[in-house]
């Protein structure tokens, strides 16, 4: 902290000479005493408001509680904290800047994306912020006064900012230069007023600003990945585009794509706002696939690259309708009852592998394939029947942001899936799962165990399933299949009559009365579309 700088009026640096600091600093200078960037948490059911620091020195940890080599990602929403005694009402100016070349091709001050309340972002390079303004705290309707400890916040000065510029071509240029390295990030601050303030535990007031972030005391360190950014249906701090506004219906997710990497992060925001990294998928881009009517003859097929083969798992009691897979240059043949050939197209998809957990062997049991429990959500699923475990990230986004919101509201049920697509982008028999496009979701139950059922049995539980559907079209599954029904025997009076689950289609060609599935998802929209 010896080293400072003072700011210009354009946001650059000037470096400066500092004092060394004493043993034990004046209490009753004006002090910026520290800077930081930090991840916004709530406790007590969003009434008290606090921050978690996010730096080298405050390592993170992923959801198998590994440590995370870094500590933000371009393109993500973080706080940008300055605690101050002595200072209160006076504004602060604050620049970013790298601390080497690697992103920029210099150590200017970076451009970012700043929240400006109560909804909006603005490019801004020179950050200036009042002490005790929360408006960085404010939810989309403009206010913090659900916040009770608001004033524990008074000496601090708070700003909102997103890691990126304002442009897609500036953004691309970025992540390219800094590839898979990663950039330091340090703050330097200075009154905005010009006059003396002591830094860190600086002894005298000085003129020019100080520096922080910038020694092994705490580094900054930001990477590239893509970023999902999923909402809790109830999140007031969703700014996301309004998609109809009477009742008000809103986009609930929004990507940062990022081309120069294939690691992909789910972030979900609870109802009130608490970040939760829920997990890390690498994608992989494969030729999309489209099943047609006619199998080319072989000599057309081009040559065989691999053949996989589901004798065992049949054997075992899965009740997998393709025996094998062979995987050809032009395309993939579902060898089964009936063969159906899934043609390459001229085009490529996304696909990531939804079977976290990877666990091992044969059979007709449920297979677990991720169990996220961390800090009051719970995201718990399954395969059952199936090695279609492939799912465009676009609607794996929507998948765990459904299961999020769905147990938060108080249904316990175990989630399980009977499948999406293949890896290979092919779905044999179906046609509609081809790319990882539609899912089918075992039935819920009384017993709420994962284990399958029908429409019309007694342990089918309509009311939760109306609910998870609900929740699954309002986190993009637009449309849907099952079949018109009625059911005496269960619990609920409201599929006494003929029926139908909300946003499905009756399809009994081939049956739909064991699962619920999903199709037609709106697509995700960028961060700078």
């Amino acid at each position: 902290m010896a080293t400072r700088i003072t700011i210009t009026d354009s946001g650059q640096t000037q470096t400066l000479n500092g004092p060394l600091a004493p043993d034990t600093p004046d209490n009753s200078l004006q002090r910026i005493t520290e800077v930081y960037f930090a991840k916004k948490t709530t406790t007590d059911n969003g009434t008290r408001v606090n921050f978690t620091k996010i730096d080298s020195a405050h390592v993170q940890q992923d959801d198998q509680n590994q440590n995370i080599p870094y500590d933000s990602i371009l393109g993500k929403t973080v706080y940008l904290v300055i605690e101050t005694s002595n200072m209160a009402n006076l504004s602060i100016d604050a620049v970013i800047r790298p601390s080497a070349n690697t992103m920029t091709d210099n150590t200017d001050t970076l451009q970012l994306m700043r929240f400006v309340s109560p909804d909006r972002y603005e490019a801004q390079r020179l950050f200036t912020v009042q002490v005790g303004n929360l408006d960085a705290l404010n939810n989309r309707n403009g206010n913090h006064g659900h916040y009770t400890n608001a004033n524990d916040h008074i000496n601090k000065a708070i700003i909102k900012l997103q890691l990126r510029p304002d442009g897609r071509a500036t953004f691309d240029d970025w992540t390219r230069r800094l590839g898979d390295q990663t950039i330091n990030l340090e703050v330097a601050v200075e009154r905005t007023d010009n006059n003396p303030c002591a830094y860190g535990d600086g002894q005298e007031e000085v003129n020019g600003a100080g520096i922080f972030l910038n020694d092994d005391r705490g580094r900054f360190r930001v990477v590239n990945k893509n970023i999902y950014t999923i909402y809790h249906g109830s999140n007031t701090y969703n700014t996301l585009r309004v998609i109809t506004p009477n009742p008000e219906r809103r986009r609930r997710i929004q990507k940062v794509r990022n081309t120069h990497s294939t690691e992909v992060i789910f972030f979900y925001y609870d109802q009130n706002d608490n970040e939760h990294r829920i997990c890390a998928r690498t994608k992989e881009s494969v030729t999309r696939k489209r099943r047609v009517n006619t199998i080319p003859p072989l000599a057309q097929r081009g040559n065989l690259l691999e053949t996989i083969d589901f004798t065992a798992n049949r054997a075992a009691g899965e009740q997998i309708d393709a025996h094998q897979l062979l995987v050809y240059a032009n395309g993939t043949l579902g060898d089964g009852a009936t063969d159906k050939w899934y043609a390459n197209q001229t085009d490529s998809v996304d696909l990531i592998n939804m079977d976290i957990l990877g666990n091992q062997g044969v059979g007709p049991q449920i297979f677990e394939a991720f169990h996220y429990n961390q800090n009051g959500v719970v995201i718990r699923y399954g395969f059952q029947h199936t090695r279609r475990r492939s799912i465009q990230p676009d609607l794996f986004a929507g998948f765990l942001g459904s299961l999020a919101q769905f147990r938060q509201e108080g249904h316990n049920h175990y989630i399980v899936s009977q499948g999406f697509s293949y890896s290979d982008a092919s779905c044999y028999p179906s046609a509609e799962h081809v790319n990882g496009e539609a899912g089918d979701l075992n039935l819920l139950t009384t017993q709420q165990n994962g284990v399958n059922t029908i429409l019309t049995a007694a342990n089918f539980d309509y009311d939760n399933q109306v609910i998870l559907r609900n929740i699954l079209f309002e986190f993009g599954f637009e449309s849907g299949r099952s079949e018109d029904f009625s059911n005496t025997s269960n619990t609920s009076a409201a599929d006494n009559t003929s029926i139908r689950l909300p946003h499905t289609t009756h399809t009994a060609t081939p049956r739909h009365n064991n699962h619920l599935h999903v199709h037609g998802f709106t697509p995700i929209l960028d961060i700078y579309a």
